[in-house]
């Protein structure tokens, strides 16, 4: 990369009509913003109480038609802009701000003013079709073979993107140097603003399942390409992660690690040529306007009939077009909300009931007979903690993105700045698949449990997560259903499933996890616990515990004497003699002891230690506050007697003055 600045800003103010064609589509303004950071216009402000507070400027973000001047004018190499256009409204809402010289990012006292999915009104279906890693760096230098392989795998992703808006005039392509970008028609989407332009809630909906659903079509659209062209997985490898700000390199922005600019490509006979910076013409330049220009037209809203029919396909075939089609899913996504919710406050409501009856009993026990105890304790984790020491290669990788990046480390990023925390909302989210979650998912692709992010985390995976989130120690009480309680198939327990009181007894450390022993029963061999005695002390400090177990404890002459089953009938008939279970039993409460032992010791230890290291620096302050006081006590000796000398001075100095210089200091004799 050898382009000088001057040559750079020259670049750019040519290329400004290109940008002024590009900002709009039927006046609703996209985004502009400097070399991938730039995404506010600031000003100071004259709100006190903010000013007070510390936020001395404010900020909205910047459109690329209006402050297309300023953000010339901070650009250092690369132009971007951002795929979906807005609500001028949007660009509107200026937010008190501050800028952390330390961090290098900007601070607000609110949230930010990025646009959300209600301000979207042109939104097109978008992805990055990357060539692959080990063919980027080769660009401009390709073989006429792979050349070839690439023009014939982007024809046929221009293929899919007319299938999906039932036009190939609705698709737009340019070469982005490492690979290419296609879009369709933005403007398909008015129709869909139109048609929930009273209910901000409902086109929030719509468009956050627009584009999460397009994102998945066009995933399973790379697979039908790459099984159409033979070789197609290899040369590209496409990023399909559209969403509701997502930047791109407009046409003849320059690259960031190529001394080359942006292109069209023409949909009807692809070319896939390299254009350095200075081949840069008024021809090209023209044709650049061109193809903004077509794209930000409007003149392709009934390709809305083919999104919708494409995107929700089950949906379509039940109902007379796409606004019955839209109408009819958000009610339906609503209905499911209302039901969630319902079921929400029914459990809350059975909560505080059974708490009332538990009258806190349940304080200090790490059980609970409340999923949604754990839910909350899982949720209250901090996901950055998560993301720090367990999940990324690499954290906070792009200090001047307004979220901490982070390089995952279930896959491969090249940038290594695909996925990102959003601390106020304490989730995650994965760019290259535009999926995310909470804490127990992170933990769960940290730990394999996961290998996607854009797979459900739910069932036994959910509760392996929440395994590993304790093992890392984080506080989240097992849950421990009663007796009575529903299950997860309909019904409810008649006692506390066996599971549940092996969890229990680790729970509760009557019974370390690892002293389970195998024993045969009737639907064969499972884990049980190593005596009667165990399973009866299980039992006593559940019910310590304030949980309802509906077990009866058992003895060595009762069928099924270790008690391991749903129901007594099942039982499993233990022929062990009473000495060898009293045995048994008291070995796993030696074991137990000896564990606690270790534990202990070890935390002792750890405290010592602490400890230790404490009274260390206490004796090393102690020493400099010594140090420091008597450096003090000098200096301030030393000013006193520098203000004495001063003043003995000045009286000398007055004494050896006439009567006449004296009265001069006090008096006037000006006329």
């Amino acid at each position: 990369m050898t382009l000088s600045e001057s040559v750079i800003r020259e670049h750019y103010r040519r290329a400004k009509p290109v940008y002024e064609a590009l900002a709009t589509v039927s006046d609703y303004p996209t985004i502009g913003l400097n070399d991938f950071v730039g995404w506010y216009i600031k000003r100071d402000h004259d709100d006190v109480e903010a000013i007070k507070a510390g936020y001395s400027q404010c900020g909205r973000v910047a459109r690329l038609d209006r402050d297309y001047d300023e953000i010339h004018g901070r650009l250092e190499r690369t132009l971007y802009a951002v795929t979906t256009y807005k609500t001028p409204t949007a660009f509107q809402r200026w937010e008190p701000c501050r800028y952390d010289e330390t961090e290098g990012t900007t601070v607000w006292q609110d949230e930010p003013p990025t646009p959300g999915y209600a301000d979207l009104r042109a939104v097109p279906g978008w992805g990055d079709i990357d060539l692959a890693d080990d063919i980027k760096p080769q660009r401009g230098d390709l073989d006429t073979e792979t050349r070839a392989l690439v023009e014939r795998t982007l024809d046929a992703y221009i293929d899919e993107y007319a299938t999906l808006y039932g036009s190939r005039d609705a698709v737009y392509a340019l070469d982005s140097v490492g690979g290419a970008y296609l879009f369709g028609a933005p403007e398909a989407t008015l129709p869909i603003a139109d048609l929930f332009s009273d209910d901000p809630e409902a086109l929030e909906r719509v468009f956050d399942a627009f584009l999460d659903r397009s994102n998945a079509w066009l995933q399973e659209a790379e697979a039908r390409v790459n099984k159409r062209v033979d070789g197609a997985g290899d040369v590209i490898q496409p990023d399909w992660v559209n969403n509701k700000n997502r930047q791109y390199k407009p046409p003849l922005s320059i690259h960031a690690d190529h001394d080359a600019v942006v292109t069209p490509i023409r949909t009807d006979d692809i070319g896939y040529e390299l254009r350095p910076v200075e081949t840069v013409d008024d021809t090209l330049i023209e044709a650049a306007v061109s193809w903004a220009t077509d794209l930000t037209r409007v003149e392709h809203t009934d390709c809305v009939s083919s999104l919708v029919a494409t995107l929700w396909p089950d949906l379509y075939e039940d109902h007379d077009g796409w606004e019955a089609t839209l109408e009819a899913w958000v009610e339906a996504e609503r209905e499911r909300e209302r039901k969630r919710q319902q079921q929400r406050e029914a459990a809350l409501q059975r909560r505080e009931e059974r708490l009332e009856e538990l009258d806190e009993t349940l304080e200090g026990h790490p059980v609970t007979p409340f999923k949604e105890d754990v839910y909350e304790a899982v949720e209250n984790i901090d996901i950055t903690e998560i993301a720090r020491h367990y999940a990324s290669d690499a954290y906070d990788t792009d200090p001047n993105q307004p979220r901490p990046q982070f390089d995952p480390c279930w896959r491969h990023s090249e940038s290594g700045q695909s996925c990102f925390v959003d601390e106020r909302a304490n989730t995650f989210g994965d760019s290259k698949v535009n999926a995310g979650g909470g804490p127990a998912k992170l933990m769960a692709l940290a730990t394999g449990i996961l290998s996607d992010a854009d797979a459900d985390l739910d069932g036994e995976d959910y509760w392996n997560a929440v395994d590993e989130l304790r093992s890392a120690g984080y506080d989240i009480p097992v849950w421990i259903p009663e007796a009575g309680a529903e299950r997860v198939d309909g019904g409810t327990y008649d006692q506390m499933p066996f599971w549940a009181v092996r969890k229990a007894a680790v729970a509760l450390e009557v019974c370390p996890e690892d002293a389970f022993v195998d024993r045969e029963g009737e639907d064969g061999t499972y884990e049980g616990f190593p005596g009667y005695e165990t399973y009866n002390e299980t039992l006593a400090t559940i019910e310590e515990a304030g949980l309802n177990h509906g077990r009866d404890p058992v003895t060595p002459k009762d069928d099924g004497a270790d008690g391991e089953s749903e129901s007594p009938a099942e039982s499993p008939v233990s022929d062990e003699p009473a000495g060898d279970l009293d045995r048994a039993h008291l070995r796993e409460k030696n074991r137990l002891l000896t564990t606690k032992v270790e534990r202990l010791e070890s935390e002792l230890e750890e405290k010592s230690e602490r400890i230790e290291d404490l009274e260390a620096e206490v004796d090393q302050l102690r020493t400099e506050l010594v140090t420091v006081r008597s450096e003090r006590d000098r200096l301030e000796a030393a000013l006193e007697e520098l203000q004495v000398e001063q003043e003995s001075n000045q009286e000398d100095q007055d004494e050896s003055q006439s009567p006449l210089d004296r009265a001069k200091q006090f008096v006037s004799f000006d006329q």
